[in-house]
């Protein structure tokens, strides 16, 4: 069954980005926890999904989730920012499905590349020398600060993102992203392949299936 995910568009503060060379390919696990609070901020819902994160030599970038089916793990849903076609889609791999999302404008580039100007810190983490960076929501055309993001210049990726979301209409959420177990290694070309899925509609980008990694909409 597909989940509902709070989804925003989230940016971060790269005013002094590097966009320079563009990283290499690359394969990592891929793990989110989210709590849903309440408004004295106790836990009401916790859930947890593993899956992995892609990215092949051409600079696209796919950010997929598992779910448990049959006893076995199998991949439920993606984010797919394709460069080839300069778009980015929700992929719903049970229907085979691509949901048009966002225009990707711009070329590939390793994803915050920032100087050390633009952190606020440095710490290691998952073992990785990460610079922090600030990340923020979008609400009502007004910016706001909702946590930070731990951004491997080595990798060209956030190894951690932990924010507390608070849309509208609730609920609060805080979640955190990881990726870990990286190898620089070259993902099969067949996941970044559509030729099996229909294209739907476009549609705002708040109503995707992600909500941290829109943050990569604004470079």
């Amino acid at each position: 069954m597909r989940r509902t995910v709070l989804c925003l568009l989230v940016v971060v503060n790269v005013g002094a980005l590097l966009c320079q060379a563009q990283a290499g390919p690359l394969v990592a696990k891929r793990h989110v926890v989210r709590d849903v609070l309440d408004s004295e901020g106790n836990v009401v819902r916790h859930s947890e999904t593993f899956g992995r994160y892609l990215r092949n030599s051409a600079g696209s970038t796919i950010d997929q989730e598992y779910s448990l089916q049959g006893g076995k793990l199998a991949v439920e849903s993606g984010q797919l920012r394709d460069y080839s076609r300069h778009k980015i889609y929700e992929l719903i791999y049970e229907n085979h499905e691509a949901v048009e999302l966002a225009d990707l404008p711009g070329e590939p580039h390793p994803e915050y590349l920032a100087d050390a100007k633009s952190a606020s810190g440095q710490e290691t983490t998952n073992g990785i020398p990460c610079l922090i960076h600030s990340i923020y929501m979008i609400v009502d055309g007004k910016k706001r600060l909702i946590g930070k993001g731990y951004d491997s210049a080595e990798y060209g990726v956030p190894v951690r993102e932990d924010a507390l979301i608070e849309p509208p209409g609730g609920p609060r959420t805080h979640q955190i992203v990881e990726l870990y177990d990286f190898q620089t290694v070259e993902p099969d070309p067949k996941e970044f392949d559509l030729e099996d899925f229909s294209f739907v509609a476009k549609r705002p980008a708040a109503s995707a299936s992600r909500a941290l990694q829109l943050r990569w909409l604004n470079p």
